[in-house]
């Protein structure tokens, strides 16, 4: 009958694809695939889907990616002795990834899959649901080791003071659900607010500035003792094993050196700065490199919270500058490579954000040497 035959067809496309994948992906013949599917297991009555063997192709089809080159940071081990650690130059960046749609666990497990091992998150991404999500993928990609994997995430600001970072640390673990983390930044120097409704206006006029809405404990005075509190919460979790490294992020010249005169662990491992050619940052930059601190930028591309205004000032979106893509034409690739590449040629790190694993693809070869026949960026270019 016509549904006999159509049966029969299901069951020969599935024996098909089973034999397929083992051959390409290796797993032995009496090994079921959901074993290895990053999607987990994936059965109804005994019968796979389709879409768990694809998976598990997917999950190796980018075995062959070339090595994304590490940045040395500086740190100490559990006993405060100093040692380093390798930080991959290219990461995924997951701000912005939409609340509870599980856009950022697609983007981890595509970014696993075409070899980048750096993930970047904080604690109040997504509505404090990023990490979550991050979590699922690590939990599912069973493929690659937790041990391969540079996770970083940031201490929120309504954390501050000793007590509360440590508990803003251990709700990240849980959420990530892993033992460790190996880079935590304190995301902001500033305080926490008591208001999401903040006017310009009367910060301008307030002799308090933005401190004006400050919640009780974070007014300017306390924020200094604040902060040590906050880094000695850190320092604590490095020498307890939960961070393999620490630092800071959106930290200028005079936080730092305010931190440097507590601080037990320094420098601190990272600054991970708004960084690109529209706001190259040249006093923080100088003073990182000095200390051996490794700098981290965020918005490569451009600034990613920039409105009209601020474009038009500026002289349209960076990546839609006429010298950028003059230079990406010069050199077969696109805007957004030229713009990474002018970052990672200094030895800043990256963090691009993107859903899309081509533009992941993209990324990579925009960082590794193999990507440039003429060995990336001359002096003119980086002008």
């Amino acid at each position: 009958s016509f549904y006999e035959k159509l049966v029969n067809n299901i069951a020969l496309q599935r024996s098909f694809y089973e034999e397929l994948v083992h051959n390409i992906v290796g797993i032995p013949p009496e090994q079921p695939f959901s074993t290895f599917s990053r999607s987990g297991p994936s059965r109804i009555s005994g019968d796979y889907f389709l879409c768990s063997c694809m998976a598990s192709s997917k999950s190796s089809e980018d075995s062959s990616a070339p090595t994304i080159p590490t940045i040395t940071l500086h740190t100490v081990d559990e006993s405060n002795k100093k040692t380093t650690i390798g930080l991959p130059i290219l990461g995924l960046g997951t701000y912005k990834f939409k609340k509870d749609s599980g856009q950022a666990k697609q983007a981890v497990l595509d970014a696993l899959s075409v070899g980048i091992r750096h993930i970047d998150t904080a604690f109040i991404f997504g509505g404090e649901r990023t990490e979550r999500e991050i979590g699922e993928a690590l939990s599912e990609c069973t493929d690659v080791p937790r041990e391969d994997i540079f996770l970083t995430s940031k201490q929120w600001r309504a954390y501050h003071g000793y007590e509360l970072t440590k508990k803003c640390l251990d709700l990240s673990l849980k959420r990530l659900q892993t033992k460790y983390l190996d880079l935590w930044l304190i995301h902001w120097p500033g305080p926490a607010y008591n208001t999401m409704s903040r006017s310009n206006e009367v910060m301008q006029k307030s002799p308090e500035g933005p401190f004006v809405y400050a919640k009780d404990g974070h007014s300017e005075a306390d924020m200094v003792a604040l902060r040590a509190e906050t880094y000695r919460a850190m320092e604590d979790s490095v020498f307890e094993g939960k961070c393999r490294a620490i630092g800071v992020s959106n930290f200028t010249v005079n936080y730092l050196e305010a931190l440097r005169k507590t601080a037990r662990i320094w420098p601190p491992a990272v600054n991970q700065i708004e960084l690109h050619p529209y706001n190259p940052q040249s006093d923080i930059v100088q003073y990182c490199q000095k200390h051996g601190i490794v700098v981290e930028a965020y918005a490569s591309l451009g600034g990613q919270d920039s409105g009209k205004k601020t474009w038009n000032k500026l002289g349209g979106k960076l990546i839609d500058r006429e010298e950028v893509r003059t230079i990406a034409e010069k050199h077969s690739k696109s805007p957004s490579q030229v713009l990474l590449r002018w970052a990672t040629q200094q030895n800043y790190a990256v963090i691009p954000k993107t859903g899309n694993i081509d533009h992941m693809r993209d990324n990579i070869a925009a960082v590794v040497e193999d990507g440039w026949k003429d060995g990336g960026l001359d002096e003119e270019d980086m002008k």
